[in-house]
C-alpha cells in the first residue's frame, strides 16, 4: 500500500540531492553532473506520472462508454467535500478521470485525486501525488470515521486523527484500527452485520473511510480498471449495511444530503454558476456568524437613513427607515444562507435618490 508512497519520496530525495550537488559542487564538474543526473532522475517521476495519467484517462473514458456511466476528465467538486487526508495535502488539488454511476443500487464514483508538493523551498519543482479514490453516496452526511488496517504504519494512523476504538471481536480488533472522535458513533456504525461485512477477504488491506455524505477507499498511487469492480462492491456493501437507525438519526437532525449537497440548501447554493460549484459552503455557520437585530429607524448595516442629506421621500428610503431595506441583487445575494446574511448592502444602489450610491453612507463602526 505505501509502495507508491515511497516512490515519491525517493523522487523527492533525488531531487533534492541533485539541487545540493549542483549548488554546492559548482566549481566540481563531477560533483554537478551527479546533481544534474539526481535532479532528472525526480522529473522523471513527473514525466512518468504524466504517462500513467493519460493512459487512465484512456482507460475510464472507455469504461464510462461501455457501462452507461458519466466521465469527466477532471473536476473540483469532490475536494470541497472531504477534509480528511488526502484531500487535504498540497496544492493544485484536483480529480482527474472522474467516472460515477450506479452499482449494486448504490450511486458511486470512481477517480484520482491529485495534488502537488513542492520539492524546494522555492517551489521551483513540484511532484504530482496521486491517490486513486472509490465512494459509494449515502443519504446523509455522517461524522468522519476512519477504518484502516491494522498494519499501517503508527505515524500514518496518528495523521489521521482521532482515537483509536476497539469493538468486542477479537479478530476484527487484530486486523482493523478504526479511529472516530464519538466512541458511541462508531459503535453503532460498527453493528454485527458491518463487523461481518469488513471480515470479508475483498476488504483486508484498504482503508476505508466514512465522511461528508459518502463511504469511500483510497490507495496510495493510480489505479485502473481492473480494481475498480472490487472496490465498488467493497464501498456500496459498507454502505448498504450502515444500520437504519444511524441514519435516521442523522437525518432527523438535518443532516440530509443528495450526492453530497445537503437538501436543505438553497438553490444559488447547490445550481452550477459563477459563484457555486454545487456545494454549499457554509462560510457563515463555520465563522460563527450571528445575524445584527433590525433597529427601528435601521440599524447599523441595514441601509438606514442616508446620512450626509438626501431627501429620503422614496418608497426605498421609506423601507430602508422602517427597517425593511430593499435587497438589490440577485437571489444568492439576498437570500439569507451560506454566502449571504440576507443584510443590505447599498452596492449599486442609490434609494435615497440623493445621486451617492448607498453604500457609500452606511454607518461604519
Amino acid at each position: 500500500m505505501l509502495r507508491q508512497t515511497r516512490g515519491r519520496w525517493a523522487a523527492f530525495a533525488a531531487i533534492a540531492v541533485g539541487l545540493a550537488a549542483v549548488v554546492l559542487g559548482a566549481s566540481s564538474g563531477w560533483v554537478a553532473i551527479i546533481g544534474v543526473v539526481a535532479i532528472a532522475t525526480g522529473m522523471a517521476w513527473a514525466i512518468a506520472d504524466g504517462v500513467r495519467a493519460a493512459r487512465q484517462r484512456d482507460a475510464y473514458a472507455t469504461f464510462a462508454a461501455e457501462h452507461g456511466w458519466d466521465y469527466l476528465a477532471s473536476s473540483h467538486e469532490y475536494g470541497g467535500r472531504f477534509r480528511a487526508y488526502p484531500f487535504a495535502e498540497g496544492i493544485q488539488r484536483r480529480q482527474e478521470s472522474v467516472v460515477r454511476g450506479d452499482f449494486s443500487g448504490v450511486r458511486c464514483a470512481s477517480f484520482t485525486h491529485v495534488y502537488e508538493e513542492s520539492s524546494n523551498r522555492d517551489g521551483e519543482v513540484r511532484i504530482p501525488v496521486a491517490h486513486q479514490v472509490t465512494l459509494a453516496e449515502l443519504p446523509v452526511a455522517l461524522p468522519r470515521l476512519d477504518i484502516v488496517p491494522e498494519t499501517l504504519g503508527a505515524q500514518v494512523a496518528k495523521r489521521l486523527g482521532g482515537r483509536d476504538v476497539d469493538v468486542e471481536s477479537h479478530e476484527f480488533n487484530a486486523r482493523w484500527r478504526v479511529i472516530a472522535d464519538d466512541a458511541r458513533y462508531a459503535h453503532a456504525v460498527l453493528d454485527p452485520r458491518m463487523i461481518e461485512r469488513l471480515l470479508s477477504p475483498d476488504a483486508w488491506g484498504a482503508a476505508i473511510r466514512i465522511e461528508g455524505g459518502a463511504v469511500y477507499t483510497w490507495t496510495p498511487g493510480r489505479q485502473g480498471v481492473d480494481a475498480l469492480a472490487k472496490s465498488l462492491g467493497l464501498v456500496a456493501g459498507i454502505a448498504r449495511r450502515i444500520p437504519p437507525h444511524v441514519l435516521r438519526e442523522y437525518r432527523e437532525r438535518g443532516h440530509g444530503v443528495t450526492e453530497g449537497i445537503s437538501d436543505g440548501a438553497p438553490s444559488w447554493a447547490t445550481e452550477p454558476g459563477a459563484l457555486t460549484s454545487r456545494r454549499p459552503t457554509d462560510l457563515a455557520a463555520q465563522a460563527g456568524y450571528t445575524p445584527m437585530p433590525v433597529e427601528a429607524g435601521g440599524g447599523p448595516g441595514r441601509g438606514g437613513a442616508a446620512v450626509g442629506g438626501g431627501s429620503g421621500h422614496s418608497a426605498d428610503a421609506l423601507a430602508a427607515r422602517e427597517g425593511q431595506p430593499p435587497l438589490a441583487g440577485p437571489a444568492w445575494a439576498t437570500e439569507s444562507g451560506a454566502l449571504t446574511t440576507g443584510r443590505y448592502t447599498g452596492v449599486g444602489v442609490d434609494a435615497d435618490g440623493d445621486g451617492i450610491e448607498d453604500w457609500r453612507q452606511l454607518p461604519r463602526g
